[in-house]
């Protein structure tokens, strides 16, 4: 009776290691093919479409960089009466071919009240001449297209101001807006049209942005989906489909990536997984004999012996006051456990905190941004913004050197984390010479008091500034917006209002608080100078 009893136990031990090796290997074939795997191929396309995103945003930037420049070069007096005839030396004072280059752009196109022809000047793709016309004839012959193109836009949409990617030989990037005086008054008396090639040397000035090669090629046949991604062997060919201006082509933004480090990952994590199976097997052999030197004999003896003796339970001592190794362990596992939670907390504080000044960084801003967004549009409390900019940061970076720069960044964040700290609100640094603040439950005359508080405290540092066109000292702008109670906003755009409301400051001229509103948005689009 006793022997087939042990030979049960034994038996149901067998089978019980058994099931539970079947099924960890059951596991571990569905787990690699239904989530490992698909789940490296996910992160792999979500890599490579990051990638292809930060391509199309320097491309963004470049679009947005030359309507800046064209808008510049509209809204401008010279330009007003350039265009009605009247300045007839505003040619030769203000193009030239090394403009063209600097700039750089491949041709500048006037066109009259009507959509006619006014002016053009460009430099010759084909040729690398400068040539000055009135009509795309003779030496502007190769105008004469995308001429055809851009009054077609002006047929099209008047209004201008905007930015486009048009197809030909060389892909270009064209920005318009219409010619008015500076303040943006009268009807506009022409159009102006801004052209800036995709050629070779924009390719290298995008690959030296992105650190990825970049390639740019139209494609006749319309593709529905806005992003290609095929794979060839150890190479990830990613294109990004773009429309163009009054076309059926489309322009392919493409980078190809190499898969070796995936690949690599993807053979070792095979290994570790028959490595794996391997070592449970193992395991599971070392553990029935472990179980019958260790249990099962003990047991046996058990046995034969417990109508003589009785056995109690000992209580189990605190794991850190007993002296063998299980207790050793115990104690290193604590202070590993400790050093770990140190060490935590600091990767927290670097990853959330900006190295130079202290301050919390944009990612900690963004975040508690949104945390508190969120209470105050369910607790209906009102939240105000605040965009900082050091006036003139770069004239003193140069005139004093980078180190004085970053000294003098530490003394400003430090002054303004003092004001933050007696007022009650959070401030970080956003990049730069940039600041963000967020001020939960205040309102906008409370928020503008403490904004001039800001600026006090940042004159009282009487920081020399001798480059500075406002003061002889460093000074700081802020633009100010508020989410209303009942008003419902994003974080982007609350701080899109408040970085419009910094921008009129620094229109304003600087070492000012402007609080953001919707006729302060419009005015603006109304301040341009004469463009540098």
């Amino acid at each position: 009776m006793d022997q087939r009893s042990h030979r049960s136990l034994r038996f149901r031990f067998l089978a019980a290691l058994g099931g539970v090796l079947f099924l960890a290997l059951i596991s571990l074939i569905v787990l690699s093919k239904w989530v490992i795997f698909p789940a490296l191929h996910k992160e792999e396309r979500t890599l490579v479409t990051k990638e292809l995103s930060q391509i199309e945003r320097g491309l963004q930037l470049n679009q947005e960089n030359l309507l800046v420049q064209t808008r510049d070069w509209a809204i401008w007096d010279d330009t007003y009466e350039f265009i009605k005839g009247n300045y007839p030396g505003y040619t030769d004072t203000n193009f030239s071919q090394q403009m063209f280059e600097e700039m750089p752009f491949q041709l500048m196109a006037f066109f009259n009240a009507d959509g006619g022809v006014h002016f053009l000047a460009g430099i010759n793709p084909t040729t690398g001449r400068y040539t000055t016309c009135y009509t795309a004839e003779r030496e502007c012959q190769w105008m004469k297209g995308i001429i055809r193109t851009m009054q077609s836009s002006i047929k099209q949409d008047p209004h201008q101001g905007k930015s486009d990617l048009y197809a030909g030989p060389t892909p270009t990037i064209v920005a318009s807006n219409p010619i008015l005086r500076t303040d943006a008054s009268g009807p506009p008396q022409g159009w102006l049209f801004q052209v800036r090639a995709m050629d070779a040397d924009w390719l290298a000035k995008m690959e030296d942005y992105t650190g990825l090669p970049i390639s740019v090629s139209v494609v006749s046949d319309y593709q529905e989906n806005s992003i290609d991604i095929s794979i060839t062997g150890n190479t990830i060919l990613a294109q990004r489909y773009l429309p163009t201006f009054t076309s059926n082509e489309q322009l392919a933004l493409s980078t190809q990536l190499s898969r070796t480090s995936y690949l690599a990952s993807l053979e070792t994590f095979r290994y570790v997984l028959l490595w794996t199976a391997c070592l449970m097997l193992l395991v599971i052999c070392l553990v029935l004999v472990l179980l019958e030197r260790i249990i099962l004999m003990p047991l046996r003896q058990l046995t034969r012996f417990t109508q003589q003796f009785r056995v109690t339970d000992e209580e189990s001592n605190n794991l850190l006051q007993r002296g063998d190794e299980i207790g050793i362990l115990a104690r290193t596992f604590q202070d590993q456990f400790k050093r770990q939670q140190r060490l935590n907390a600091e990767l927290v504080q670097l990853s959330t905190h900006d190295a130079l000044t202290g301050l919390p960084n944009r990612r900690l801003f963004d975040q508690r941004l949104q945390e508190v967004l969120a209470s105050t549009q369910l607790t209906k409390q009102p939240l105000s913004v605040m965009m900082i900019d050091v006036d003139h940061f770069k004239l003193f970076n140069d005139h004093y050197g980078h180190p004085e720069g970053d000294a003098c960044l530490q003394q400003i964040a430090q002054a303004m984390h003092n004001i933050a700290s007696v007022h009650g609100f959070f401030i970080a640094r956003s990049g730069g010479e940039e600041f963000s603040a967020m001020l939960p439950a205040t309102s906008s005359s409370q928020a503008m008091e403490k904004s001039h508080a800001l600026i006090h405290a940042i004159d009282q540092l009487q920081y020399p500034h001798r480059v500075s066109p406002v003061a002889p000292h460093v000074t700081i702008s802020i633009g100010v917006s508020q989410l209303d109670a009942d008003a419902m906003m994003s974080s982007r755009e609350l701080m899109m209002a408040a970085d419009q409301a910094l921008y009129a400051a620094k229109a304003a001229g600087r070492h000012c608080v402007k609080m953001y509103s919707p006729s302060l948005a419009n005015a603006t689009f109304t301040s341009h100078t004469m463009p540098l």
